[in-house]
């Protein structure tokens, strides 16, 4: 068995040990289950990748005025308006 250590801010290791304890599981059980999904993934078991910058489109519609937009007293309410 081989010993693996890691400095890791003491705040997130908190929060995440805490979560792992509701999980039932130690650190070393949810490092080994992370160990165990990179080699059944050949590599890490989530998508990293640089976030990218919003288009135009986007940008525009993120400052969009929405003082005017229609709004709905329900999720029925707008499935009706959708309708017509």
């Amino acid at each position: 068995m081989k010993l693996v250590q890691a400095r890791i801010d003491d705040e997130l290791a908190e929060k995440a040990e805490s979560i792992l304890s509701d999980l039932g599981l130690t650190r070393s059980e949810a490092l080994t289950l992370f160990y165990q999904q990179i080699i059944l993934n050949n590599g890490l078991p989530f998508e990293v990748r640089l976030s990218q910058k919003p288009n135009e489109e986007t940008v525009a519609a993120l400052n969009e005025d929405l003082r005017d937009s229609k709004v709905y007293a329900s999720s029925q309410e707008l499935w009706e308006d959708l309708k017509t």
